[in-house]
């Protein structure tokens, strides 16, 4: 039996699940990315690293018109922490987007952080969101089912709006096409030497250009994934580490990737002299849209980060470039044709790159706070 805490409403009223089995039974009510049978180990996994709970809504109905077996669950929302003062939210939704009840649900979400002590409530952040991604999707954005892109109508955002919530992070993603640049043919990178060694050969050799570009492999990934971390915790901006349990989220990426994608879709740069990583990103598979060779053939160039000490030394132009040779490569697996590349509206810079590629803005998430 779950844990309850009911309060009865002559239509509505709210429970908390809290076995992760039961959740998953009903997390499909959240989102509007599909709950394949794959990744129900990984839902699990998030579900129990972050003691998630449930807040279901249900709805008095007679079930002698609709039958004895018909589910009254017609809303939820997870939730869960990572031990601090901020609660989390995700998969929220109601089956029908009646005001009514989301309100009726937002309000419930409050009341249990209230009851509970936290300090602030973040979200929606699915988990986990190497699938489900994060945020409730803006008015105007391009609708088509893809890796972490969550799909709403705006009145989910407009009802949180009315009961206090602001927007902490707006996040952008941009259509790009797959562009192969060599780093071999780019003027820059030769004026530094990266065409001295055996390229020829060996199209990752850089010569005498102070940096190399490494794909580690999935054992490897697991064994330095805290100096990745750090990397990330240290040089990405605030806006852009929304999310909890930094090390349990490196986990879900390498594995997510291991099975769906290939190891060329996550890289480390090292600084040659030193050994020091200076650089690290990855780009995830979108395992919904696939060609006739049964191949992934989109992505989303997902994370991407540079020590401030190394940047202006092209190293986005080397980890852009061998990455995509490779994407766009016959004799490795899949064949990229384009992509969404997500950039926190606030990144100038990174837009700007984005536009150049040819990128064309088509939708766009809202990461909600609300301070108790």
């Amino acid at each position: 039996m779950p844990n309850l805490e009911i309060e009865e409403n002559t239509e509505l009223y709210t429970e908390i699940l809290s076995n992760p089995d039961e959740i998953l039974d009903h997390l499909h009510l959240g989102i509007s990315i599909p709950i394949l049978l794959e990744f129900k180990k990984y839902i699990l996994g998030d579900i129990k690293a972050y003691n998630a709970k449930a807040i279901v809504l249900k709805e008095n109905i007679n079930k002698k018109d609709f039958g004895e077996k018909t589910d009254n669950i017609i809303g939820i929302a997870l939730i869960y922490d990572d031990g601090g003062a901020i609660l989390f939210f995700g998969f929220f939704r109601v089956y029908d987007h009646d005001s009514k009840k989301i309100k009726y649900l937002v309000d419930k979400l409050i009341e249990y952080g209230k009851n509970h002590n936290y300090k602030k409530i973040r979200g929606p952040i699915n988990i986990p969101t190497v699938i489900f991604g994060w945020g409730f999707m803006v008015k105007g954005s391009k609708k088509d089912l893809f890796i972490c892109s969550p799909i709403n109508p705006p009145i989910y955002q407009e009802i949180f709006f009315k009961n206090g919530f602001i927007v902490l992070f707006q996040e952008d993603r941009y259509e790009v096409p797959a562009l192969k640049m060599d780093p071999h043919k780019d003027k820059k990178l030769i004026d530094i030497g990266i065409n001295a060694g055996n390229y020829k050969n060996d199209f990752l050799d850089t010569g005498d250009y102070p940096y190399k570009y490494i794909n580690p492999g999935t054992e490897k990934l697991f064994k330095i994934k805290v100096e990745i971390a750090g990397l990330y915790a240290k040089y990405m901006p605030a806006s852009a580490q929304i999310t909890p349990g930094k090390l349990h989220n490196a986990d879900n990426i390498i594995n997510f990737i291991n099975e769906f994608g290939a190891e060329w879709m996550m890289w480390i740069v090292r600084d040659k002299k030193t050994n020091q990583m200076v650089a690290s990103g990855y780009i995830l598979p979108n395992v919904f849209h696939k060609n006739k060779k049964g191949e992934v053939d989109s992505m989303s160039c997902q994370s991407w980060v540079v020590h401030s000490d190394h940047r202006k030394k092209y190293l986005s132009s080397l980890m852009y470039g061998f990455t995509l040779l490779q994407a766009m490569d016959r004799k490795t697996p899949h064949y990229i044709k384009g992509g969404s590349w997500p950039v926190g509206s606030d990144n100038i810079a990174n837009a700007y790159v984005a536009r150049k590629m040819g990128g064309k803005k088509d939708r766009s998430h809202l990461i909600l706070e609300y301070s108790l």
